[in-house]
Order: C-alpha cells, then sequence, then structure tokens
C-alpha cells in the first residue's frame, strides 16, 4: 500500500495540472477552429465578392453580380508543406453559399458549410449567413449578421456580430464578436485604400487589423491590386503580417502570404482564383 502512494500521487497532480490547463490552454485544442482564409487578408468593408460570406454577409448585396471563387491554403510552405485549407463558394446577387475543408494537425478533418442572403440599396447593405460546423465529432450551427454603409463617396464603414448562438465547434465555444471595420480611399489616389477593423468580444477588445491596398488604374485587361495587412492584439502587439498580389479584372487570380509579427518565416501561402460577371457582362 505504501509503494502504491508516490505513483497515485503523482497521477492526481498530473490530473489537477490538466484541469488548471483547460481545453484553451491545449495548443492541440487551438487548431481545432480554423478561421476562413478570406478572413486574414480581406476586411468587412473592401470585400464585394463570393468570398464576403466568411468576412462581412452584406457585402454579397454590394453589387447585383454573379462571382465564384476557389482557394487553397498551405502551411510551411515548402519541402515540409502540406494543405491546411481548402474552400471554394459562389454568390448570386446577394444569395451565397461556400464550403470549407479543413485538414488539422492531429488527423482531424473538419467542414464548414455556410448559406448566405443579402441585399442593398442606396449605400446601405444588409446580410446573414448560417454557419454549419461538422468533423471531429462536431454537429454545431451558428450565424452572422453584417451591415455596411457607403458613409462618405470616399468613405465606407462596416459592423459585423459572429458566433450569434455560440456554437461549440470540436469542443471550443466560438465567443460572441463584434467587429466594427472602415476602408477609405485616399481622395488624391483613389486606386489606393487604408482599412482597420478591431475584434470585440463581450469582456474585451481581442485584436485589430490595419492594411493598406492599391490597384493599378489601367484599362488593362490584366491590372494587379497589391495588400498588406498588420494584425495585433488587443495590446498593439504585432501578431501577423500580411502580403499578397493579384492579376486580373473580371478574372482574377492572387497568391497571399502570411507571417508571425517578427516576419522571421512564412507561416501560410495560399493562392485563389476568382471570377465574376456584372449584369449584362457576358464572357468575352
Amino acid at each position: 500500500m505504501t509503494a502504491g502512494r508516490p505513483g497515485g500521487r503523482t497521477a492526481g497532480l498530473a490530473a489537477l495540472a490538466l484541469l488548471a490547463l483547460g481545453p484553451s490552454r491545449n495548443p492541440a485544442a487551438a487548431q481545432q477552429v480554423a478561421p476562413n482564409r478570406a478572413a486574414a487578408y480581406l476586411f468587412p468593408t473592401n470585400v464585394q465578392d463570393a468570398r464576403a460570406i466568411w468576412v462581412n454577409p452584406a457585402r454579397l448585396g454590394v453589387q447585383r453580380d454573379a462571382s465564384i471563387y476557389a482557394e487553397v491554403a498551405v502551411g510551411d510552405p515548402g519541402a515540409k508543406g502540406r494543405v491546411r485549407q481548402i474552400n471554394a463558394g459562389f454568390n448570386s446577387r446577394g444569395l451565397s453559399f461556400a464550403y470549407q475543408r479543413d485538414i488539422l494537425d492531429n488527423g482531424v478533418r473538419g467542414g464548414t458549410y455556410r448559406l448566405g442572403l443579402a441585399g442593398g440599396s442606396g449605400g446601405l447593405a444588409a446580410g446573414f449567413d448560417i454557419a454549419r460546423y461538422e468533423g471531429g465529432g462536431t454537429h454545431a450551427t451558428g450565424w452572422d449578421l453584417g451591415t455596411s454603409y457607403v458613409a462618405l463617396p470616399s468613405l465606407t464603414v462596416a459592423l459585423v456580430a459572429t458566433n450569434l448562438g455560440q456554437p461549440i465547434v470540436r469542443g471550443l465555444r466560438q465567443r460572441l464578436t463584434f467587429v466594427p471595420g472602415f476602408t477609405w480611399q485616399l481622395p488624391p489616389l483613389p486606386t489606393l485604400g487604408l482599412s482597420a477593423d478591431a475584434r470585440i468580444t463581450p469582456d474585451s477588445v481581442a485584436s485589430y487589423a490595419f492594411g493598406a491596398s492599391w490597384r493599378a488604374a489601367t484599362a488593362s485587361r490584366w491590372p494587379m491590386e497589391i495588400i498588406v495587412r498588420l494584425d495585433t492584439d488587443g495590446g498593439f502587439r504585432r501578431g501577423a503580417f500580411v502580403f499578397g498580389f493579384s492579376i486580373g479584372g473580371l478574372d482574377r487570380g492572387g497568391l497571399i502570404g502570411t507571417t508571425p509579427g517578427d516576419v522571421s518565416r512564412i507561416d501560410e501561402l495560399s493562392l485563389y482564383g476568382l471570377s465574376t460577371r456584372e449584369p449584362g457582362t457576358g464572357r468575352p
């Protein structure tokens, strides 16, 4: 009996340590919910194609057009790189559907389906989406609501409420989050836009993001756009840098890279393709 006590005491301490850490501090658990790749480089005020369903559903109704897209993200690109996420979707005049497939480190596969609807008039747009989470023992549903408003010809503001219902996805509760943001097109340089947003939970400001985008003012069939973005925590400490470029107009392809705050390496690299058709515009 005496010889068994040290082992029992050790096991008890280990159990208490695991309980103290909790699921939110477990690195493996933290990877159970992967945000959509589009949310890493787009703002709730500057996206207006099918990818808006992942960022701000209201922006699906900004333009009465149709668009489809697909994107593949690779983690740790290079010899040891592996596909982390595949997603695709479409938008037709404010009605949108998209799917996201996540490949996580511990062998778990996750799927997210989103159905969105939006409309707009006179510079004001509003929309919502329903998110269904599957995989890894999860069957959960959440809601997002979004608005977008052109306050001035050069200023667009937006507010998004995400994770309504706070679904539990693979053991982690998705917290209700409010995302206010703006995009300002500089009047002297209309092709240059500055954007910012914040992610606010009921008890704190979780993070900030600041970005700039520049699109070549040209009638060329293959114009170029360059984007940069800085993400920080609630204390404005650098968390990630994003840089990327795209080529094309109605038919566009882009490459997006993400680095940690010290820009020591490329954490993730994604490639996307987007095709948009405006009302009355056929394929050339």
